[in-house]
C-alpha cells in the first residue's frame, strides 16, 4: 500500500498506484445536510443530481452517460451529512476522459431551468419511496431522537415542500460556496503509471473552481437524548430498533477495542448476535452490531428487526447478552477470532481501485491523512483483553439507549 499526497494551488489530491486492471477517480466534496438551512434542506442532494445533466462540453444528460457508458465500469455519486461523493471507475486508457467529464459536470454545470422542474418531480419519487423504506424511515426518525432540531438530523433528501421551492440561483449559489478547491479531495487509485501527469491533468480541469468556500457547516451538538426508549409509529410488519450507546472517535485508539467488541458480537456467522439470535432461538433474520466513528460523532449500535408480538422479550435478550458481556467479558479465542477477521477483511477491502479510493477519502477528511494498513494492523495486534473489558464498560444499562419502529 502507498500513497502519495500532492497539493496543488489548494486542490488536495492522493494517489494510490495498484496492480490492477482498473482506475478510480473519486471526489469527495464538504457538502451535506449539516451545511443546509432549514429553507434549503434538500440543495446537497439535488445538486447531486443535477451536475449528471450537462455542463459546458457535454450537451445533454444523455451525451454524459453514453460517453462513460461505453469504458466505465462504475458511474456514481451519493450525499450524506457532512460530504458528497462522485466516481468514475474506468480501464486505465480511459482515466483522462473520466476527468473530463467529472470536471465538465462539477465545474462548469448547466442547470437548465426545464431540467431543474423535471428533476424535482424524481426527487419527490425518491422521497417517496424511501418513506416506503423501513431501513431508511428508522434511520431518519433515529437522528432527529438523538441529534434534536439541527441539520445533524435533517434528512438528507429534504422535504417535498423544499424540494418545490427552489430556483436555478440558489442552486449556483449553493455550489459556488462549497465546491472550492479548498473544500473538496480528489483520489485515484489503480493503475496509474505517470502521478504527475494525472496531477497536472486534474489541476488543469479543475482549476476554474473558486479558491475558498464561504458558507460553513452547523456546529455539532454535544446533547443526550431525552429518553432511553422512544418510538415512532409507522405499520410495519416487525418492529425495526437501533439499540445505541456512546462509542469512541476517531482519534481515540479505544476505537480499535470497540470495533474489535462490534465483531464479536456480529459481523460473521460465528458471532454471538448471530448464534443466539438467529441459529439458536429463531427469533429473527437480520441482526448486526457496529461501531461508527468519525471526528465529530462515535456510536456503538445493535440493530435488529423482530417480531412484533415478542418484541420486549427479544429486546431483553439483547440486553442479556450485553450484561453477560458486561459482567465476564469475552474470551481469548474469540478476540483472537475477531482479530482475524477484520484484518483480512480490511486486507481484501482494499484490493480493487474503487474500494481503494472509498477507503483514502474516508480517512483523509476527517484525519487530514490515510493510515496505512500496517498501522491499522497494528491497532487491532494492541488490543488485549483488559482493552476490551476496559471499552465493555460503556455497556452499562444507563448507557444504552433505544428507539424503534412499530
Amino acid at each position: 500500500m502507498h500513497f502519495e499526497t500532492r497539493k496543488v494551488n489548494w486542490i488536495t489530491m492522493v494517489f494510490s498506484p495498484m496492480d490492477t486492471t482498473s482506475v478510480t477517480i473519486e471526489i469527495w466534496v464538504k457538502a451535506g445536510s449539516t451545511y443546509e438551512t432549514r429553507n434549503d434542506n434538500w440543495i446537497s442532494h439535488f445538486l447531486e443530481h443535477m451536475f449528471f445533466k450537462w455542463g459546458k462540453k457535454y450537451k445533454t444528460p444523455k451525451e454524459v452517460t453514453e460517453t462513460i457508458d461505453n469504458v466505465w465500469w462504475d458511474f456514481n455519486a451519493y450525499t450524506w451529512r457532512e460530504h458528497t461523493w462522485y466516481y468514475v471507475k474506468v480501464a486505465p486508457d480511459y482515466l483522462e476522459l473520466a476527468v473530463d467529464v467529472l470536471s465538465d459536470m462539477l465545474v462548469r454545470p448547466n442547470f437548465d431551468k426545464n431540467e431543474i422542474e423535471k428533476e424535482k418531480w424524481v426527487i419527490i419519487q425518491e422521497l417517496k419511496m424511501n418513506q416506503d423504506n423501513p431501513h431508511k424511515v428508522l434511520w431518519n426518525k433515529f437522528a432527529l431522537f438523538y441529534y434534536w432540531d439541527n441539520p445533524y438530523w435533517w434528512p438528507v433528501i429534504g422535504t417535498e415542500e423544499n424540494i418545490l421551492s427552489f430556483t436555478q440561483e440558489d442552486l449556483f449559489s449553493y455550489k459556488n460556496s462549497l465546491y472550492t478547491k479548498d473544500n473538496l479531495v480528489i483520489a485515484v487509485a489503480g493503475n496509474v503509471k505517470n502521478i504527475n501527469q494525472v496531477a497536472d491533468l486534474i489541476w488543469n480541469k479543475f482549476k476554474d473552481l473558486p479558491e475558498k468556500k464561504t458558507r460553513q457547516k452547523a456546529k455539532y451538538p454535544w446533547i443526550q437524548a431525552k429518553e432511553h426508549i422512544w418510538f415512532y409509529k409507522k405499520w410495519v410488519e416487525q418492529n425495526h430498533l437501533i439499540l445505541w450507546i456512546k462509542g469512541f472517535s476517531i482519534f481515540e485508539e479505544e476505537r480499535f477495542s470497540m470495533a474489535l467488541l462490534a465483531t464479536i458480537l456480529w459481523w460473521n456467522m460465528s458471532s454471538i448476535l448471530f448464534q443466539e439470535l438467529r441459529e439458536r432461538l429463531w427469533l429473527c433474520y437480520y441482526v448486526s452490531a457496529a461501531h461508527y466513528s468519525s471526528d465529530e460523532d462515535w456510536l456503538f449500535i445493535v440493530r435488529a428487526w423482530l417480531d412484533k408480538k415478542n418484541f420486549k422479550k427479544w429486546v431483553e435478550k439483547i440486553n442479556e447478552i450485553l450484561d453477560e458481556i458486561l459482567k465476564n467479558g469475552v474470551r481469548q479465542e474469540q478476540l483472537d477470532k475477531a482479530r482475524n477477521y477484520l484484518i483480512w477483511k480490511t486486507k481484501m477491502w482494499i484490493e480493487t481501485s474503487d474500494e481503494m479510493t472509498n477507503y483514502i477519502l474516508s480517512d483523509y477528511l476527517s484525519l487530514s491523512k490515510v493510515l496505512t494498513l500496517e498501522e491499522i494492523i497494528d491497532g487491532f495486534n494492541k488490543v488485549g483483553l483488559e482493552d476490551i473489558k476496559k471499552v465493555s464498560e460503556r455497556l452499562i444499562k444507563d448507557n444504552r439507549y433505544l428507539y424503534y419502529l412499530d
